[in-house]
């Protein structure tokens, strides 16, 4: 089926300018409205998805002008998610390689994580206001979370932006893997860009998280924590993918991959720790290599 609907989306320029503006007028499908994008730019070129994207975006704007919504606001929600799946798919395009745009994806969110720190002078103002802004942040009770740990407002502050800048790049690397599994899907296509069950982030963002530990359990600074924290969580996905790689060698059941996705969402503080300390110590010791090597 899913080979069919690839090939749809790519037959005619307004399959896809269709799907991509119903994805985004309906409740949690824009993911998969990127993931149509990333397929476009892979399977066609970049040029067309801007093109699409456009389109869409025009269809998008109009529904909203018609409706009364802001069109300032419409506009940022779909550049805060088009924008960042292009630039992703011109590295994938220009490096020809999953795994590298992936590393790559880690420092853009690391430099603008960073950025965030030294451009915003009250970070616990700007948190307080998006909070007072956002039904759903509020719903969350986060002050009461905060009061109940302990946490000062400049922790507090910190939490909110690695949280946010774990979200923003989890959702992104989601679309992006969404997407190279439709374009995969199409006839002919199979792994140019590579498998994601080889991911390895490498030694040098594993050495980023050691400098960055190191220093912030020395130094109270939250903006330093909050990029420790930040890379620490990046690793989990490589000890995902080491859990892909275990299934596609024929040493796991697919139930133990579903398994550690769902245990992660329940309970994190031990399946989620173990798998970025076990994505964390790969990048050091080549698990996958020296498992292949013995074999």
């Amino acid at each position: 089926m899913m080979p069919s609907v690839a090939a749809w989306l790519l037959a005619r320029p307004q399959n896809a300018v269709f799907a991509l503006a119903i994805t985004m007028l309906m409740p949690i499908l824009p993911t998969i409205g990127g993931a149509i994008l990333m397929l476009v730019a892979l399977q066609q070129d970049l040029r067309r998805a801007i093109i699409i994207a456009a389109a869409a975006g025009a269809v998008l704007l109009t529904v909203a002008l018609v409706s009364g919504a802001s069109l300032l606001q419409a506009l940022i929600q779909l550049g805060s998610l088009w924008i960042p799946i292009l630039g992703l798919a011109a590295a994938m395009r220009a490096t020809r390689s999953l795994i590298l745009t992936m590393q790559l994806s880690v420092i853009v969110v690391l430099m603008g994580t960073c950025l965030f720190f030294a451009l915003t002078s009250d970070p616990v103002g700007f948190w307080q206001q998006v909070i007072a802004a956002e039904p759903v942040l509020q719903a969350l009770q986060l002050q009461e979370w905060q009061s109940a740990v302990g946490a000062t407002d400049e922790q507090f502050a910190g939490v909110m932006t690695t949280m946010f800048a774990i979200g923003f790049w989890f959702g992104l690397i989601g679309v992006l893997l969404l997407g190279y599994w439709l374009y995969q899907q199409v006839p002919g296509n199979s792994s140019q860009y590579g498998r994601f069950s080889d991911l390895n982030f490498g030694r040098v963002i594993a050495s980023l998280l050691a400098v960055t530990s190191v220093i912030g359990f020395a130094v109270d600074a939250v903006w330093i924590q909050s990029i420790a924290f930040l890379l620490f969580a990046v690793f989990w996905l490589q000890g995902a993918a080491m859990v892909h790689w275990l299934h596609r060698k024929g040493h796991v059941p697919l139930f133990a991959v579903s398994a550690a996705y769902i245990l992660t969402l329940f309970v994190a503080q031990y399946v989620g720790t173990a798998l970025a300390v076990l994505g964390y110590t790969d990048a050091w010791f080549q698990y996958r290599n020296r498992v292949t090597k013995q074999q």
